[in-house]
């Protein structure tokens, strides 16, 4: 009975397949001696390295341009508030309309630097309120952007345009 063990540990030898393997006759092995690298980190002779391309946009860090992203969200809400305060609506031969406030201004505005190249992403989304003069009646409303999106930018931006009466100057001022 002492034989069993040692049958079972020859025999779980035999059937794995690592034992089969022979190692790497000493001929071959020789191509494959490792090389110190010199200390100031170049590559030995025979091994080429890609050519570094300086990115003239970026960071110093990132001189492939592989990708690099910034935040400019806080700025990009802030300056569409200045913006749109600013903007001076069409007048019309009945009147004129002007943003009044800034009720919000949410969401995401990043600069990307991808393969060398400046790429702008955004996804913001407003509300403001307006007013202004129909017939020498005063009107306001209130207008809205649910997606200002960098993919849609600028040909399919969604604006809600509301007024807060329905009577005859606040329908003119929707038109």
């Amino acid at each position: 009975m002492s034989t069993a063990p040692t049958e079972t540990k020859d025999k779980s030898k035999a059937d794995s397949t690592y034992y089969y393997f022979k190692s790497t006759p000493a001929h071959i092995a020789k191509n494959y001696v490792p090389q110190k690298i010199d200390s100031n980190g170049v590559m030995p002779e025979q091994t080429p390295r890609l050519p570094v391309v300086e990115n003239t946009q970026g960071s110093a860090w990132n001189r492939m341009g592989t990708w690099e992203e910034k935040d400019y969200s806080k700025w990009a809400r802030d300056r569409l508030k200045e913006l749109l305060l600013e903007m001076e609506c069409p007048v019309f031969s009945t009147g004129e309309l002007k943003i009044s406030d800034v009720v919000t201004a949410e969401g995401d505005a990043t600069i990307l630097y991808l393969r060398g190249k400046k790429r702008l992403g955004f996804e913001l989304n407003l509300k403001a309120k307006w007013k202004g003069k129909v017939n020498d009646k005063e009107v306001s409303g209130h207008i809205s952007i649910p997606s200002l999106d960098s993919d849609d930018w600028p040909d399919d931006i969604e604006i809600d345009f509301t007024a807060e009466k329905s009577d005859s100057p606040h329908l003119e001022a929707r038109r």
